[in-house]
Order: C-alpha cells, then structure tokens, then sequence
C-alpha cells in the first residue's frame, strides 16, 4: 500500500487546528473562577505563552505552503512510522524551546521547524509504531482540549476542560 503524502495545505491545517485549540483554551480559562487557580497562578505569564505560541505558529503558517515535496515526504514518513502522541510531544517541546528563547534552532519557517522535529523523532527513535495514515496521524498531535498541558503544571492546577466535562457527566450519572 502506498502512502499518500502530507501536503502543505495538512500541515496548515493541523497549525490552524493547534492554534485554534490554544486560543478555546485561553477563553476556558478566562471563564474558570479565580478558586479554581492556586495562589501561585500568574495569570499574565500563562497569556503570554499562549499567545507567544499562537503568534509563533503564525509564522510557521505563513510559510508552510512552501514546504518542498522532500521536506514532506519526510515529515509524512515520520508521521506514518511513529506513535502520533510520541511526535506531537516532541513538537510541541520544540515549539516551547523556541517560544521560551531558550533555542531558535534556526526554525523561523514551517520547512524548518518541521525538519527539526522530525530529526528530533527519528534521533530519540522512540515511539515507532505500525504503518499509518500520516494525515490521521498529524491530527493526533497535539490535544484539542489544554494542547499546551499547561493545567498540568504544579503552579496551574486548574481543572482542564476534559477533567471539567468528566466531572460533570458523574454528576449527572448521580443525580437520582
């Protein structure tokens, strides 16, 4: 079976999907109540890497449509050979490193940032899985619900919107 190659318009569209999800993610929190947020919270640098990351994403949409056909085949090979969880978390550390200052690693356009990341799955070699669809893959990437995993963070402790969905369903399964 022949594997039907990613094409830049896949990648645009998983970059608007992930900012999409960033900013429903803001606009959760902004509804949550202050108690749901411990002391620690600071509320201004949670914002700003949300948006610093949605504002990033920005650029690499902006050049995504540019990604030559090697770039892609490559991209669609490590999204067809690895565990999509696996990638998306690899990215998404990358996307930190650079939104944090902490590493350019020269990924100012799609074509880059994507060849990083793969060269970052590939490398630590974890995570190959059975042969899959690359665009099925890439929709796994990253989590439509806290895609940041900032309500994980033991400064945050927020309830994430799964967690809030989940609770209030048991609620309802015990309401006589």
């Amino acid at each position: 079976m022949q594997k039907q190659m990613l094409r830049g318009s896949d990648v645009e569209t998983m970059l608007r999907r992930l900012s999409g999800a960033i900013e429903r993610d803001q606009i959760y929190v902004d509804g949550l109540p202050r108690e749901c947020f411990p002391s620690v919270y600071d509320d201004t640098l949670w914002r700003d890497w949300r948006q610093g990351h949605r504002v990033f994403i920005g650029k690499l949409l902006a050049s995504a449509h540019a990604m030559d056909s090697a770039q892609l085949e490559r991209l669609t090979e490590v999204a067809s050979r690895f565990v999509p969880e696996v990638v998306g978390r690899i990215m998404l550390e990358t996307l930190a490193e650079i939104v944090s200052g902490s590493s350019a690693a020269g990924c100012e356009t799609a074509a880059h940032f994507f060849d990083w990341v793969a060269g970052e799955v590939v490398r630590q070699g974890r995570g190959k899985g059975r042969s899959r669809s690359a665009r099925k893959s890439i929709e796994r990437w990253f989590s439509s619900t806290d895609p940041l995993t900032i309500s994980q963070d033991p400064e945050c402790g927020y309830p994430s919107l799964i967690d809030a969905i989940r609770a209030g369903r048991a609620a309802l399964q015990q309401t006589p």
